[in-house]
C-alpha cells in the first residue's frame, strides 16, 4: 500500500509525497484532500519513492492534474526518472508531453 503525504505551504503550492505503487488505493489517499483545496499555484508531485506506477496510477496523475488546474494551479512531477520502470511508464504514457516533468 502506498503512503501519501500532502501539505501546502506559505506560497500556496501543494506538495504531495507518494511512497510505494501509485495505484488505485492511492487514488482514494489523494482525491478527498485534492478537491478541497483552495486557490493554489503548483502541485509538485513527488515520485522519487514511487516503486511502482499502473493505469490506475496514471489516473491518479490526470486526476491531480484537473483538480490543479480547476484551482488555476499547474502540476510538477519530481523524482520520477530516478525509478527505471518508473521511467519507461511515463515516457510510453506521453506523460512527459502532459506534465512538467523535473
Amino acid at each position: 500500500m502506498a503512503k501519501v503525504n500532502m501539505s501546502v505551504d506559505q506560497d500556496r503550492d501543494v506538495h504531495i509525497g507518494i511512497l510505494g505503487s501509485l495505484n488505485h488505493t492511492t487514488w482514494a489517499a489523494i482525491r478527498r484532500d485534492c478537491y478541497e483545496l483552495e486557490d493554489i499555484r503548483w502541485v509538485r508531485v513527488n515520485m522519487s519513492g514511487v516503486q511502482s506506477i499502473d493505469s490506475a496510477g496514471i489516473g491518479v496523475l490526470l486526476m491531480i492534474k484537473e483538480c490543479a488546474e480547476k484551482k488555476n494551479g499547474k502540476v510538477m512531477i519530481t523524482g520520477a526518472m530516478k525509478n527505471p520502470h518508473v521511467n519507461q511508464i511515463v515516457k510510453l504514457a506521453h506523460l512527459d508531453k502532459i506534465f512538467q516533468i523535473e
